[in-house]
């Protein structure tokens, strides 16, 4: 079945993407979730939904990507491996299928152990490169799983996320991200960042390698209102937050000050070569996404 969405085109054309992130509550009430969206819609090109933020039980991601679409917005659907084993996960994508959600961002997630249910077990049913080519044999041939046809065959425009890393680990970490765009992902949203470094290292290697012709990038932040919000952030796995970053929001511990370092961040990932997109990861700071956006230049009106 051929691809329909607007993100899929999004990723076929030119244009510089935005993105932006909505966390599904630990309740069933979406009211809030959908005044976020609604506001946040306003700036981006496509809403990204996370699941089960951080291992923590929270409502399906399916139905608020369902209310963003019916609303008029173009979701994306974060898939956590860690959470289901492969039946659950076909069962997941059939249903996304029935609800024309096509755009999913596939991740590995956090381990059980760090969330709100410290005993549930991990499922190590799949790592991210087998479920990247499954899914896109599902898309492209109707093959489930284990082999067997099904038609008509689901639409999904499958990426999955990286992580910039330090230069003596390049070898094995493009050696996996190469399988990853060699199983079909269609974009690589990169790990938020905090300090530009490692990460310009990173895109020079893409860029040598070619791998930017075969799959957009997409850089990403985390917007944060100060000194303790930052501290928050330090304690997430796999983000990076340099000593002297705390040191300077600690000595000049404002909004403004955020907001600069910010705006310094989204400067500097659009300014690397292979760089296409950017993805706020606007978890807990969702009113930020309008100022964050007009003062880089990305579009919406300014927000005071």
């Amino acid at each position: 079945m051929s691809l329909s969405s607007k993100f899929s085109s999004l990723l076929a054309s030119d244009k510089f993407i935005t993105s932006a992130e909505l966390t599904p509550p630990r309740h069933f009430d979406l009211t809030k979730f959908m005044e976020h969206a609604r506001i946040i819609n306003e700036y981006v090109d496509v809403v990204q939904i996370n699941d089960h933020l951080l291992s923590r039980a929270r409502m399906s991601n399916v139905i608020p990507a369902l209310h963003c679409k019916n609303a008029g917005m173009e979701p994306i659907l974060q898939f956590t491996l860690r959470h289901k084993n492969r039946i659950a996960l076909q069962g997941d994508l059939l249903a996304f299928a029935n609800l024309g959600l096509e755009n999913v961002i596939i991740l590995g997630g956090y381990p059980c152990s760090i969330g709100s249910d410290p005993t549930a077990k991990d499922a190590s049913d799949m790592g991210s490169v087998e479920a990247i080519e499954k899914i896109v044999a599902l898309s492209e041939h109707g093959r489930m799983f284990n082999g067997d046809v099904i038609s008509p065959a689901p639409a999904f425009c499958v990426g999955t996320i990286d992580f910039p890393c330090s230069p003596e680990k390049m070898d094995q970490s493009f050696e996996r991200l190469e399988k990853k765009i060699e199983a079909g992902a269609k974009y690589i949203q990169v790990q938020a960042v905090f300090e530009l470094g490692p990460m310009e290292l990173w895109m020079k290697e893409v860029v040598r390698r070619g791998l930017h012709q075969r799959a957009r990038f997409i850089g990403a932040v985390f917007p944060f209102s100060g000194a303790e919000r930052l501290h928050i952030l330090k304690e997430i796995p796999g983000l990076d937050i340099p000593q002297h970053l705390l040191e300077r929001i600690e000595s000049h511990n404002s909004e403004a000050e955020s907001l600069a370092v910010t705006l310094e961040l989204i400067n500097g990932i659009r300014a690397m070569e292979g760089i296409s997109g950017l993805h706020i990861r606007s978890i807990g700071a969702e009113d930020w996404v309008p100022r964050v956006i007009t003062a880089a230049g990305l579009g919406g009106e300014l927000v005071y």
